[in-house]
């Protein structure tokens, strides 16, 4: 895991979610051709269906060795599914959550 002893920056998140993205659909005929970028749209570019969204999740926990991630808040509004959740928001997500602790400082 990358930056085990300390803080996970944006960058770093970046790049390991892009990786992870970049494997769950290497074999799909997504049509999106463009590089995976903060705007990036998980359903509307990458084809996702909610069953990859919840292989997403397993993924990113697998990837961070963490069950404790409160994906709730990214992937619910209102007590409703969100419809689209763009690649920069799911970095935003993780990096206040990774970083999590009391008092933490960077």
């Amino acid at each position: 895991m990358s930056g085990a002893a300390g803080v996970l920056n944006k960058g770093t998140i970046f790049n390991d979610l892009v990786g992870i993205l970049k494997n769950m659909t290497s074999d799909w005929d997504t049509g999106y051709e463009g590089e995976i970028t903060a705007e990036t749209r998980v359903i509307g570019d990458l084809g996702f269906e909610s069953i990859d969204v919840v292989q997403l999740v397993v993924a990113i926990e697998e990837h961070y060795q963490r069950r404790d991630l409160p994906f709730e808040r990214l992937l619910m509004e209102d007590g409703h599914y969100v419809d689209e959740v763009k690649v920069g928001k799911v970095v935003d997500f993780l990096a206040e959550n990774l970083n999590r602790s009391p008092e933490a400082k960077g």
